[in-house]
């Protein structure tokens, strides 16, 4: 196991690494873990995101009860290696990395394209992960999907994003302080930042994005595995996934809680992060 430096918050914890099968992983932790259910929860990211781009007020809320590992995937940030071509490598490389830190189960939280992996490392590690959250995703695949709003693919892949661009893809409409106040805690960190993901990798994230959600990587049909506690967390505002796709993802899991924030967007984490982390924390203690 490794130690945990107790004392720091998200904004300001340093980046780790770790050598794993010739890729050396960028990681951060932080927290404290509880001597009554020492559990790590491993956060997996969300489309072209970094261990920069995870919300510092989210991540220190869940802190406070949790011992929080944030992972980079191979190729992205300070990672090396290749990015994975699939969900699976990616879920594989995941599990590859948590039992090198020495850990035998944990809980994931996956995020978007990370919740994809989040169901696949569930499924594919049964005795490895305890329990499951789901953050701003959706099952792959299901010709009873929604499709995601015109626009929004074409904002996502933006080089940068304005403000408006970031209160569309996270926020819901009207939320403006909400995002505002998630910008600048983002801005906060100075010091030991990740580079940003650039275009090759955001194209082979955008090809397994589609094969899981055009159902030719074949998550969908196997959801009846994935029987381990799951909690769906979404905003009824999501451009990604509208409403009726995560009642599609909960409606196939054998046992899972489904929690919808009224009038939020793709990040309800980030629009309400105190709320959020308590529901999980409270999830991940009782479930």
């Amino acid at each position: 196991m490794t130690n945990v430096d107790n004392g720091s918050q998200a904004s300001t914890i340093s980046t780790k690494h770790i050598d794993v099968s010739g890729v050396r992983y960028a990681y951060r932790e932080l927290g404290q873990a509880n001597p009554a259910d020492p559990t790590p929860v491993v956060f997996l990211q969300r489309f072209r995101g970094t261990l920069d781009d995870w919300d510092p007020g989210f991540v220190d809320e869940m802190a406070r009860t949790r011992h929080v590992i944030l992972f980079s995937d191979a190729g992205i940030g300070t990672s090396t290696g290749s990015a994975a071509t699939s969900v699976d490598e990616k879920a594989r490389n995941a599990a590859d990395f948590v039992r090198a830190l020495g850990y035998q189960s944990v809980d994931v939280l996956g995020f978007s394209m990370g919740g994809f992996v989040a169901q696949a490392i569930a499924m594919a590690e049964p005795t490895l992960v305890r329990k499951v959250v789901l953050v701003g995703t959706g099952a792959g695949g299901n010709p009873d999907n929604e499709p995601p709003t015109d626009i929004v693919f074409n904002i996502a892949t933006q080089t940068e994003y304005s403000f408006e661009d970031i209160r569309y893809l996270f926020f819901a409409v009207g939320h403006e302080q909400e995002t505002q106040a998630f910008i600048e805690r983002v801005m906060s960190r100075s010091e030991d930042l990740e580079p940003v993901v650039g275009p090759e990798v955001m194209g082979v994230m955008a090809q397994l994005i589609g094969d899981f959600m055009g159902g030719s990587s074949g998550h969908y049909s196997r959801l009846k595995e994935l029987r381990q506690p799951a909690l769906i967390l979404s905003g009824d505002r999501d451009p990604f996934f509208p409403a009726k796709n995560h009642w599609v993802l909960y409606r196939e899991l054998a046992n899972a809680q489904l929690a919808m924030y009224p009038n939020a967007g793709h990040g309800p984490h980030q629009q309400h992060p105190q709320e959020v982390a308590a529901q999980i924390d409270y999830f991940l203690a009782t479930a």
